[in-house]
């Protein structure tokens, strides 16, 4: 019994142990909070995400795509010289255990010349390219959004 009782001690102990320690367990990047702002009509569409790199490399986003525009840029928004600039990037850095935050304002996709109207409801699926070679398809929802104001 006393045997019994140590040996299920011991097991209580390795599990507490092990729930302690970080695990490195699915895939080196993951993407969260995604979603796309319905856009004007005959206009593009910005899309927003998280890139959290999990991984022991860094690695850029240097690609997406999808189905619903005949191409997808990044874009980096920025302040110069008094004024909000707007340029198509090649590729964004997401640091070991860092992430990159695409949001209104700041990095984002933009989906060019979209080859039907997005509408709040629908969804729109993306494939991330990353320099590893590694891709990502995710889904984002089409909603309503405010823009960034600085």
């Amino acid at each position: 019994m006393q045997r019994s009782l140590a040996l299920l001690s011991a097991g209580v102990f390795c599990i507490l142990l092990a729930g302690c320690v970080e695990q490195k367990t699915g895939e080196p990047i993951a993407v969260r909070d995604a979603w796309i702002r319905e856009p004007p009509p005959r206009s593009p569409a910005a899309g927003y995400l998280v890139i959290e790199n999990r991984g022991e490399n860094s690695v850029e986003l240097i690609a997406a795509e999808t189905q619903a525009a005949e191409r997808t840029e990044i874009h980096i928004m920025e302040h110069k010289d008094n004024r909000m600039t707007m340029r198509q990037a090649d590729a964004i850095a997401i640091p070991v255990g860092g992430q990159v935050e695409m949001k209104s304002g700041g990095t984002h996709l933009m989906l060019m010349q979209l080859r039907q109207p997005l509408k709040v409801g629908d969804e729109v699926e993306l494939v991330l390219h990353f320099s590893d070679q590694s891709q990502l398809r995710i889904k984002a929802p089409v909603r309503k959004g405010n823009y960034a104001v600085d």
